[in-house]
């Protein structure tokens, strides 16, 4: 499997991690597995699903990457870029850290874990549709907060973990 992995990212310890997390999804959701489920075909749809994940993300960093050294006006390694970072950081956290408990805990299991909708009902014990009203209502709160912000925070915020 790692070798499947290693020759789609090109990283070896990319592709590692990619079957670790692998192994431990199946681990997870071992209870959720009919009797008669290959465990190995099982196993490579999970990485299938890994390295897909895995190349989203990579194109959402490049894509923030892009957009805030199109939208600063000076270098992207400046002291001045590096502290309104933060600075924009800082004030989606505390945006984040005013959301309700339910909403809050929905919206970084969405944003910070990577979490599925399905995911997250699983985990919190609650109805996808659930997860997705306090998805709704995160963002919305968070643009509330944040104005025309927004959009800039959650790059930042994203894009320099």
């Amino acid at each position: 499997m790692t070798a499947i992995a290693y020759n789609k990212t090109g990283d070896r310890e990319v592709a590692e991690e990619l079957v670790q997390e692998s192994f431990i999804n199946l681990y997870k959701h071992k209870d959720a597995l009919a009797a008669n489920t290959s465990v190995k075909a099982y196993l490579y749809i999970i990485l299938k699903n890994k390295i897909t994940d895995y190349y989203r993300l990579e194109v959402m960093h490049q894509r923030y990457a892009d957009y805030i050294v199109k939208h600063t006006s000076a270098s992207p390694m400046s002291p001045l870029v590096y502290v309104e970072t933060r600075e924009l950081e800082q004030l989606l956290k505390d945006a984040i850290a005013d959301l309700p408990p339910k909403c809050q805990e929905v919206f970084r299991l969405s944003r910070e874990e990577y979490l599925s909708d399905k995911e997250i009902a699983a985990q919190m014990g609650i109805s996808v549709k659930t997860v997705e009203q306090h998805k709704g209502k995160a963002l919305r709160l968070l643009r509330g907060a944040l104005g025309g912000l927004f959009e800039v925070a959650v790059i930042t915020y994203f894009f320099g973990k």
